[in-house]
């Protein structure tokens, strides 16, 4: 071994690096220095926290210490005269010694080792003394095991993780698949008649004891006062088996049969207290007779039928009209009937002619023929003549107003005889 002096003339320092022999920095060490800076300012070395080590047992505790100094004067040995080649082995050495609290220890104190032998270089004895005793070995580290393949290093392995980051897949396994599993289930169940029957059965039960209770049934039915035509066709039409649940009645059904009835304009049904069902009508007022071809009709002003009339002397108070396509023109020919008011009695009713006109007939077998158009004002103005010449108090069979501007009137037979005979006698007279 070769000594070490105050100086470093005798040192072969030509493989030792220039941190180790003295204090001045290289321009390794400051390119060193430059690049863990740029490395901590781009985030490129991760931050690992270094593991803490056991705490030692007391029994082993001096014998730590003892090994620690020993390992410690080898290192600064090694770094201070080794070469650059023994001072990396000895740091792989160091960095290759298991976890256990024996080689962890000497581990740590390195640093303090070197802080140690930094401080001892201006004292020649404590460098002797530190480089005077004998070297340590580190105990030669085992091979590592070979690491057992796990199934995420293989390509099957990746591509199951990735499908299982994948939101479709990972909602698919999580609920699509348990779903699909309770509908199968479900279906396998219910493919048997048997069991879908027992399952119907326990429906209608629940039902029943839920809809049959006291106060949900209906006991009687209540309408108000009606014609009694009308009242015989309800009773008729409204025979409901009673007692019955009104979950079990079909109360828009209900309102449709009884509105079906010629008498009813609208109805309502209504659910009262002491289980009554009451029943509101409003009926139509039959405002004309209509002779058709199956017979005498009531109808109202709308033209919808109220009763079928077996004959005339039934209702006499109401005016009667006659011809086909008579229901659909009600409107007009009640305008007609009340601008005749004034003949009075004479008037015995309107004729629909082809379905677009009206034929007003009086009695004596005399007609008004009204026009398509201006039917009304046609009207009034055979009204004005009567009242103003008695025209229709003459012996005039029909009035023929089809044409406002060019009115006809035909006379009876009778009428036509008495004509030419005063014609003959005047000039007769005159001759």
């Amino acid at each position: 071994m070769r000594p070490l002096g105050p100086s470093h003339s005798n040192v072969d320092d030509s493989d030792a690096p220039l941190s180790a022999l003295s204090d001045a920095q290289s321009f390794w060490d400051h390119l060193g220095a430059t690049r863990a800076e740029e490395y901590a300012q781009e985030d490129i070395l991760p931050e690992r926290p270094l593991p803490r080590p056991p705490a030692p047992a007391p029994a082993m505790e001096h014998a730590q210490q003892t090994r620690a100094a020993r390992m410690d004067q080898f290192s600064v040995a090694q770094c201070r005269l080794g070469s650059l080649d023994d001072t990396l082995q000895a740091m792989e050495g160091l960095s290759d010694l298991q976890t256990s609290p024996a080689a962890v220890a000497p581990a740590l104190s390195y640093g303090a080792s070197v802080s140690a032998l930094a401080a001892a270089q201006d004292e020649p004895q404590a460098r002797d003394s530190l480089l005077a005793a004998p070297p340590v070995r580190a105990r030669p580290v085992p091979p590592a095991k070979p690491r057992r393949r796990r199934i995420a290093d293989s390509r099957l392995g990746y591509r199951l993780q990735r499908f299982w980051l994948t939101p479709t897949y990972r909602n698919g396994l999580k609920f699509g698949v348990p779903v699909l599993a309770v509908a199968v289930a479900l279906a396998g169940y219910f493919s048997n008649e048997a069991n879908r029957q027992a399952l119907n059965g326990h429906i209608e039960t629940a039902y029943s004891a839920f809809v049959d209770r006291p106060e949900f049934m209906v006991t009687r039915l209540q309408w108000p006062e009606v014609t009694p035509e009308l009242d015989a066709a309800l009773r008729a039409r409204m025979d409901i088996d009673l007692p019955q649940s009104s979950f079990r009645l079909d109360m828009d059904a209900l309102r449709v049969e009884v509105e079906a009835l010629d008498w009813v304009r609208t109805a309502d049904l209504r659910l009262l207290a002491d289980g009554v069902l009451a029943l509101s009508i409003t009926e139509r007022v039959p405002a004309i007779l209509w002779r058709s071809e199956t017979g005498l009709e009531m109808l109202d002003a709308d033209g919808v039928r109220v009763a079928h009339v077996a004959s005339r002397d039934l209702r006499p108070d109401l005016p009667l009209i006659a011809g086909a396509g008579a229901d659909v023109a009600i409107r007009e020919a009640l305008d007609l009937l009340d601008a005749a008011t004034p003949l009075g009695s004479r008037v015995l009713g309107l004729v629909r002619m082809g379905e677009r006109r009206w034929d007003v007939v009086l009695d004596r077998d005399q007609r008004i023929r009204l026009p398509e158009t201006g039917a009304l004002a046609a009207l009034e103005r055979v009204i004005a003549l009567e009242q103003a010449q008695d025209l229709l108090s003459r012996d005039i069979v029909t009035a023929d107003l089809r044409n406002p501007a060019r009115p006809v009137l035909q006379i009876s037979a009778g009428a036509m005889e008495t004509l030419r005979d005063i014609r003959s006698q005047s000039l007769e007279a005159l001759q």
